[in-house]
C-alpha cells in the first residue's frame, strides 16, 4: 500500500527529472573537465539520447536504475504491481529497440547505470573517453 495520499503522490511523479539529473550532470561536467564537446538530449535523434558525440557517431545513455531495471538493484513497488510492471517492462523494451535502431544505423551505445556512476563517477568517464579516443 502507498503510504502517500493521491494528490501526495502525483506531486512527487511530476518533480521526477527525465533529464538534466545528477548522474547525467556528473558525466557531463567530468568530459567538460576533460576538453570534450558533446551535444545533449538531442530530440532529433531516435531516443532522445542523453549525449550524443555526433563526429565519432558515439552516444551515451544515462540509465535510471528503476526506470531502467537495473537487474542487481531494482526491487519491484509493493503497491499498484500490474501499473509499474507495464510502466518498467515497456522501458526496458523500448531500451532494447532504441539500442538495435541505433546500432543498426552506425552509432556506437553506450548506457551507463546511475548507481556505476555514484559510485565511481571517474570510471564511467574514462568509459565514454575511452570510446571516443579509440574512434580517432
Amino acid at each position: 500500500m502507498d503510504n502517500l495520499t493521491p494528490m501526495q503522490r502525483k506531486i512527487n511523479m511530476q518533480n521526477i527529472r527525465s533529464f538534466n539529473t545528477v548522474p547525467e550532470q556528473i558525466i557531463m561536467k567530468g568530459l567538460r573537465k576533460n576538453g570534450i564537446y558533446f551535444a545533449k538530449h538531442v530530440k532529433t535523434i531516435f531516443g532522445k539520447p542523453d549525449i550524443v558525440f555526433r563526429r565519432k557517431r558515439i552516444i551515451v545513455f544515462i540509465d535510471s536504475d528503476f526506470w531502467h531495471k537495473n537487474p542487481k538493484i531494482f526491487v519491484w513497488p509493493k503497491s499498484n504491481i500490474k501499473y509499474w510492471s507495464r510502466k518498467i517492462t515497456n522501458n526496458c523494451l523500448r531500451d532494447k529497440e532504441v539500442t538495435k535502431n541505433l546500432r543498426k544505423n552506425g552509432w556506437k551505445v553506450v548506457r551507463i547505470w546511475e548507481s556505476i556512476i555514484k559510485k565511481n563517477p571517474e570510471k564511467s568517464v574514462k568509459r565514454i573517453m575511452a570510446l571516443y579516443f579509440a574512434n580517432e
